[in-house]
């Protein structure tokens, strides 16, 4: 064993030094930049019943159909599989019949022939529904490991062999809980198959429900996906999927959600939804995927949504920063339109208290208002600012001294 690790104690050879310099490969990539590597496991996290299935099977079906995602061009000439313990065959087919349903005939027939969905459910394929069981309390592979890996590696020589399998969901496909032991051995059972096949791996997973409490903000994080950290930290690449809300069913204004729709999908009335690549170590992360929700007579077809030039590209730390400015730009446009509607209702008011022959002080104008004593100084001082009122000091009954008093510009002004 000793002489086994001296041999492999060798120094870089010329055509590995070489290959260092090629971009890491992914399944979708431009460059440096790259979603989903090839012999590694990515994890996307998402609430439940957020759309995790219709989105990932919109990338796969962008993945066979040659469709850029953000910028970035799939494989080639390659098929999907999905391995799901959670849904049947039959969910699968209709969300195959919908995507169909929008395509033209040879898009459609690619559809059906290149993605992939094997029948867990099936009588005689229950080994297959775990890739961790336990022994004597312990997660260890499962069996099926090897059986994935052995039935795909005769399917490697087709004309379109698969490149892309993703794995529904993280707590289905295991026995043996969500802590670091159990999915650090789910991590690297599917890092087997991956290496194996040469393929991209992706694992769908939960988020926490104390996750959905930083939504509004979007302050989002690795920290979001369910369980153990060893299921992020042992994968390559981690992404969130997002529901951005729709015209019908939309987000309050001010949620930076309904923000980032609006930018990304401006005019749109339909649901949208954005998955978030947040950690990447084989390239560079790349830009947001954004999703549009189209309704079929087989029930929704999610679409990869370009996006507008100001932000296409832009990572996601860039492009929340863009969100949070272009929310307080519009926090600061409301405020600045309630405040221009007090300062025009106060010139008003100086008006009427004028046209009874009352004296437009602070106090008379906030009373008149149905306010507290003082509380239209702000806005008859930026009425005086913009030349709506003048100011001049007058005796007012039952006062000492002179006291500030506001008029009008135009003596003809109406009521309020």
């Amino acid at each position: 064993m000793g002489e086994r690790f001296y041999c492999s104690l060798t120094p870089f050879s010329d055509e590995e030094l070489s290959q260092a310099l090629q971009p890491y490969p992914h399944a979708f990539q431009d460059g440096n930049c790259g979603l989903f590597p090839t012999r590694e496991v990515t994890v996307i996290g998402a609430p439940g019943r957020e759309g995790k299935t219709r989105a990932t099977f919109s990338l796969a079906v962008a993945y066979v159909l040659g469709i850029k995602v953000a910028g970035l061009s799939p494989q080639p000439d390659r098929s999907v599989l999905i391995y799901s313990a959670e849904d049947d065959r039959r969910q699968y087919a209709a969300l195959a019949v919908a995507h169909r349903s929008r395509l033209g005939k040879a898009d459609a027939a690619a559809v059906r022939d290149r993605i992939i969905v094997p029948d867990l459910m099936q009588p005689g394929m229950e080994v297959f529904a775990k890739l961790v069981t336990l022994v004597d309390r312990q997660p260890i592979p499962s069996t099926a490991v090897e059986g994935v890996i052995a039935g795909l590696q005769t399917r490697m020589d087709d004309p379109n062999p698969p490149g892309l399998i993703i794995f529904e969901t993280a707590s289905t496909l295991s026995q043996a809980g969500e802590d670091n032991v159990a999915l650090s051995v789910l991590v690297e059972a599917l890092r087997k198959v991956a290496r194996a096949l040469d393929v991209a791996v992706v694992i769908v997973h939960h988020t926490s429900q104390q996750a959905a409490a930083n939504l509004s903000e979007l302050a989002i994080s690795t920290s979001d996906i369910r369980g153990a950290t060893s299921l992020v930290f042992n994968s390559r690449q981690a992404c969130l999927l997002v529901n951005l809300g729709s015209e019908e069913d939309p987000h309050p204004d001010s949620d930076a959600r309904t923000v980032l729709r609006r930018m990304a999908a401006p005019g749109k009335s339909e649901r949208v939804t954005v998955l978030v690549p947040l950690d990447s170590s084989k390239g560079m992360d790349p830009a947001p995927v954004f999703f549009t929700w189209h309704h079929t007579e087989c029930g929704p077809a999610l679409s990869v949504t370009p996006v507008p030039a100001q932000i296409a590209g832009a990572r996601w730390r860039k492009l929340r920063q863009m969100v949070l400015a272009a929310r307080a730009d519009s926090r600061k446009t409301a405020k600045d339109e309630v405040t221009t509607g007090k300062v025009t209702q106060v010139v008003g008011l100086v008006a009427r208290l004028e046209k009874g022959g009352r004296q437009p002080t602070v106090r008379a104008v906030s009373t008149e208002a149905g306010r507290g004593a003082n509380w239209a100084a702000p806005y008859l001082a930026l009425a005086v600012d913009a030349g709506d009122l003048r100011c001049v000091e007058e005796q007012v009954p039952r006062t000492r001294g002179m006291t500030t008093v506001y008029r009008s510009v135009d003596p003809s002004a109406g009521d309020a």
